[in-house]
């Protein structure tokens, strides 16, 4: 019964990721024996991402747009998945669509700068980002962060230490989405890069309080340790 099968697979999807298996076969023998309920296609894609299978997530989710091209909840989805597999011209198509439909959404504009900046197009990424400072404080500060890592990629290290520093967490305030090690890592290979040790140093010393397994702060922070003048040279 091919509509038992259908109703079957949605109560395992909505029972949560342990009854998923179960889901995933009844859509899948449903489908197979011809149904065509749009169901199908939403539930099987949520599921296949949440296992890992993110290629089938994917095919479904493109199942489901071809009935419902408007619906921005999977089209954020796929697109995401389009990033996370590298396909990311083809993110850039989603978000862009999407963009067009929410310009004010500050979520899609930060992912497309991000699919623009993997696509390699530079240039249309640092726009992105730049439209994305206005959207409010913690975008600012996030537009920052992604500002200052391409600054860094293109080698203009001082360009990235500006933005670094303004994107840097005031005492006690909230986060705003990026880690307080990722950040000041960032910052502290951009003073490396300037040949500014003793802020290195300290950036390093405040990452490893943070993330105090960090091996690559470890060993950064023992180089830059090294770069300095020691106190028995200063006296000299």
């Amino acid at each position: 019964d091919i509509s038992t099968l259908v109703e079957l697979g949605t109560l395992h999807f909505e029972k949560g990721k342990e009854y998923y298996a179960e889901g995933i076969n009844e859509f899948e023998e449903a489908r197979e024996l011809g149904a065509l309920d749009p169901r199908i296609f939403y539930c099987l894609g949520i599921m296949y991402q949440e296992v890992g299978l993110y290629s089938f997530a994917l095919e479904e989710y493109k199942r489901f747009l071809r009935h419902y091209p408007d619906d921005k909840e999977i089209r954020m989805l796929a697109a995401k998945l389009l990033y996370k597999q590298g396909s990311f011209f083809e993110a850039v198509s989603e978000y862009e669509r999407l963009r067009f439909h929410y310009p004010s959404d500050s979520l899609i504009e930060e992912n497309l700068g991000l699919s623009l900046w993997g696509a390699k197009d530079i240039g249309r990424a640092i726009d992105s980002f730049n439209v994305l400072q206005k959207m409010g404080p913690d975008q600012a500060k996030r537009a920052e962060f992604y500002l200052g890592q391409i600054a860094y990629e293109k080698a203009d290290y001082q360009a990235a230490v500006e933005h670094l520093l303004k994107c840097q967490p005031e005492a006690n305030a909230p986060g705003f989405g990026i880690p307080n090690d990722r950040l000041l890592s960032a910052l502290a290979m951009a003073y490396q890069k300037l040949g500014r040790w003793p802020e290195a140093k300290v950036a390093w010393e405040t990452v490893l309080i943070d993330a105090p397994s960090d091996v690559k702060a470890k060993y950064a922070l023992k180089e830059v340790s090294r770069r300095l003048p020691s106190r028995k040279a200063k006296k000299g």
